[in-house]
């Protein structure tokens, strides 16, 4: 079930008439919003939902043995079940034919011939989040930084919650289960929901999708038949797509839960005006790159243990990271390109770079690191490396103008551009006035947003990016 579709516009409205009727009965209130949440994922492929019924079932029954043991040695194998059980779901179904393929293709470089081929599994819509989300909850029981919870439903609904389910934030179990124990399920400030969720859809429909039809899909198909500069601004469309993409879909999630009661963690913040790759990752996909930090870096030792140990663990932590989005090749050459980035951007941090630069080495330092932001992003988008290799080649070709680059994709471009400079409080003032209108204004101004959103979009819904990891 997409948010932008018809089908989920009266999922939604049941779902808000149904939490309006139950705000004061919680326990029927989480039992219908857990009910609510396995019928948004079961429309995919209800047979997925077995595997988050394991990995709810273990991970409760891991974090209460975990909690209830004194024994180091017992509490570290309830916790290894915990993590064994997500990891080995997540391996199957994300890696078994990544690995099968690269196995069958290293024997074939070594002149053995191998006939077997793809298992051909299906992946799970969301599995890599919301067993990273899980996971998070076992290692802080084990670190005694969290009192697991009681109550089998509500953490039930931590893991399933429809609108962070399948793309995220990741959401912390402590975050989640504190704001769940109120029993009030009052709306928190509807116009900041509204106005994510519109932003989302905007993001999404317009930005994102208008973009990957119009610029980018085509090049990247075809690198060898576009202009140098067509290569050019379908790189930079394609993270402007990315961004829009996922901050719409993440905007819209944080929105819906807003409606529903919940403050979930802000996922982006303009990562386009970063002046480092260090700084990037603080403003992109910023649930994440916590959830690596503090369980995947800090738990290989951080930067407690000298220089090479600091740069061994950011290069796995960046190399995790990239399988993490995907099982291929090229995620891990992204994955590898950011880590060896922030090695180098480590050592020159030490050395060189000032803590506190001025204007002109301020733009220059964000202009350095959008563009190895984007060359990491060529990796991201291919196919395979080999197409990677031709869109870096197709950049030395004609820097003419092309017939092929429309007045309204260079506008959106800049519009695009525009999201990363502008302050997102300089149009406070114009959502504050917009949230003193009658309802009746408001609701016909909101409709009116989302059919032209709708008009402006290509045709039909396409699936947000991060589905398929």
């Amino acid at each position: 079930m997409l948010f932008p579709t018809i089908t989920f516009a009266v999922f939604m409205t049941l779902v808000l008439a149904v939490h309006t009727v139950l705000l004061h009965r919680p326990t029927a209130w989480k039992a219908t919003m857990l009910l609510a949440s396995y019928a948004f994922y079961g429309w995919w492929d209800w047979r997925f939902l077995s595997l988050i019924w394991v990995s709810t079932i273990v991970d409760f029954l891991a974090g209460r043995a975990i909690h209830a043991s004194g024994d180091p040695g017992r509490r570290r194998l309830y916790l290894w079940i915990s993590l064994g059980t997500n990891l080995s779901m997540l391996g199957f179904f994300k890696y078994a034919d990544f690995f099968v393929d690269s196995f069958v293709g290293m024997l074939g470089d070594l002149g053995m011939e191998v006939s077997a081929g793809p298992l051909g599994i299906i992946l799970p819509v969301g599995i890599s989040f919301y067993t990273f989300q899980t996971m998070s909850y076992s290692i802080d029981v084990h670190r005694r930084v969290l009192e697991p919870t009681d109550s089998l439903l509500d953490f039930a609904l931590f893991v399933g919650f429809f609108p962070q389910l399948v793309a995220g934030p990741i959401v912390r179990a402590r975050d989640f289960l504190a704001q769940l124990a109120t029993d009030d399920r009052s709306p928190i400030d509807t116009t900041r929901a509204v106005r994510l969720i519109l932003g989302g859809l905007f993001k999404k429909m317009v930005l994102a999708d208008v973009l990957a039809t119009s610029l980018v899909d085509g090049v990247f198909a075809d690198p060898g038949g576009a202009t140098g500069l067509e290569t050019l601004l379908a790189i930079y469309g394609y993270a402007l797509q990315i961004y829009g993409d996922f901050s719409g879909y993440s905007d819209i999630a944080i929105g819906i839960a807003l409606l529903l009661g919940f403050r979930f963690p802000v996922n982006f913040d303009q990562p386009y005006r970063a002046l480092s790759l260090s700084d990037f990752w603080r403003r992109w996909h910023i649930s994440l790159s916590s959830w690596l930090r503090d369980y995947l870096y800090i738990g290989l030792g951080g930067n407690r243990r000298g220089r090479a140990r600091t740069a061994r663990n950011l290069l796995a932590t960046m190399l995790l990271g990239g399988l993490w989005h995907g099982a291929g090749w090229t995620f891990v050459l992204w994955g590898l390109v950011h880590g060896v980035g922030l090695v180098i951007e480590r050592w020159l941090t030490e050395r060189w770079l000032s803590d506190n630069p001025g204007r002109v080495a301020r733009v220059a330092r964000s202009l350095v690191t959008f563009h190895l932001v984007c060359a990491a992003w060529v990796f991201f988008r291919s196919v395979d490396v080999e197409r990677a290799l031709e869109m870096f080649a197709a950049l030395g070709g004609s820097w003419a103008s092309s017939p092929g680059l429309s007045g309204g994709v260079v506008l959106l471009l800049l519009l695009g551009a525009l999201t990363q400079v502008v302050r997102p409080g300089r149009l406070d003032v114009l959502w504050e006035g917009a949230g003193r209108l009658p309802l009746v204004v408001q609701a016909a101004a909101i409709t009116l947003a989302i059919l032209a959103f709708d008009a402006l979009g290509p045709d039909g819904v396409a699936p947000f990016i991060y589905f398929r990891f």
